[in-house]
């Protein structure tokens, strides 16, 4: 078999051993001067490429038998010890495709330089088992809140109660059973759908998080008037605790109603205007405000971002709102 070796600039090489006497001669004497002139000082067998996980991280399933499924649990632990009271704690939605991005956010907003204290915060991420970025027939069944006019099966949409019942009766007393977390300083960050799921749960169980992160939220899923919808739900629902007054942080990218020239008169373009992420965003945070005027609710845009890169400006400001508020309590 071909030999195979590994230069510094980790490019494999390949050396023909099937020429004739003379060539492999040739070539033997050629790659020992090299290595005496000292162009080759490192020198490895190629390996078969192996699997990379996340320093610091911990992985387990766990079986939910509220939703039927398993979910992949990725814990990206701190490196600074417990505070007291225990770590803070971001839930974090489509864990296989953001965990990178927020634990590297994490690990690098928080510093004062390469020997500055990191972040307490600890990061849940929850997804799918797999090596899939998106599972999305999945996560289009857990993230989305029933609505009759949609749910024609409830095997495709419609799971999100069971999905918050799962994390509630059944993700959070596994991770307070493994780690020292904080039961009172508990958010949920979601994107598009999962950004859909943090706003049902932040309507109909607001004391499940003290902060919520919706970016992007997918409040379409209501109807053409997401906020008259809404306060159509909120009428046949029990008023909540006031006191839970959580902080909420939503957010949109700029070019999300904007369609690009070359998608012009598709059914694409008509779709991104008619789905009016910016103008629901601001109408729900408006409508928010007046309806629970004791929770803390930002409104950010990101100029510039689409529907899928907005979660690059956005991660670095949700990890800025999490330690915005880490010296209150329960805030």
């Amino acid at each position: 078999m071909p030999g195979c070796l590994l230069n510094r600039q980790y490019a494999c090489r390949r050396l023909d051993l099937s020429g004739r006497p003379s060539s492999l001669l040739k070539a033997l004497h050629g790659v020992v001067a090299l290595v005496l002139m000292g162009f080759l000082p490192t020198m490895a067998y190629c390996t078969p490429p192996g699997d990379v996980s996340l320093p610091d991280t911990q992985s387990f399933t766990l079986a939910s038998p509220e939703t039927g499924h398993d979910y992949l649990i990725q814990v990206a632990l701190p490196e600074a010890p417990p505070p007291a009271g225990g770590y803070p704690v971001v839930y974090l939605l489509d864990g296989n495709a953001y965990l990178p991005l927020v634990k590297v956010a994490r690990d690098t907003l928080t510093r004062k330089g390469p020997r500055g204290p990191g972040s307490p915060l600890m990061i849940v991420a929850i997804g799918y088992p797999g090596a899939a970025r998106f599972d999305f027939d999945q996560r289009a069944l857990d993230y989305t809140p029933p609505h009759a006019a949609r749910n024609k099966s409830e095997d495709v949409h419609g799971g999100a109660d069971r999905f918050l019942a799962f994390i509630n009766t059944r993700l959070k007393p596994e991770i307070a059973r493994r780690f020292e977390v904080n039961p009172d300083r508990e958010a949920l960050f979601g994107h598009s759908f999962g950004g859909l799921f943090a706003v049902h749960v932040l309507l109909t169980a607001p004391a499940s998080f003290n902060r919520y992160i919706a970016i992007s939220p997918s409040l379409w899923w209501y109807g053409d008037s997401p906020v008259g919808a809404i306060e159509d739900l909120q009428r046949t629902r029990p008023d909540h605790d006031e006191s839970a007054a959580p902080y909420v942080l939503l957010g949109a990218g700029g070019l999300e109603q904007t369609p690009d020239p070359s998608e012009r008169g598709t059914p694409k373009a008509r779709q991104i205007r008619a789905r009016a992420v910016i103008d629901n965003v601001g109408a729900f945070a408006d409508w928010l405000e007046g309806r629970h005027p004791t929770w803390s609710v930002q409104t950010t845009l990101f100029p510039g971002e689409g529907h899928g890169s907005v979660m690059w400006p956005a991660t670095r400001r949700a990890i800025e709102f999490l330690h915005g508020q880490a010296g209150n309590k329960g805030h």
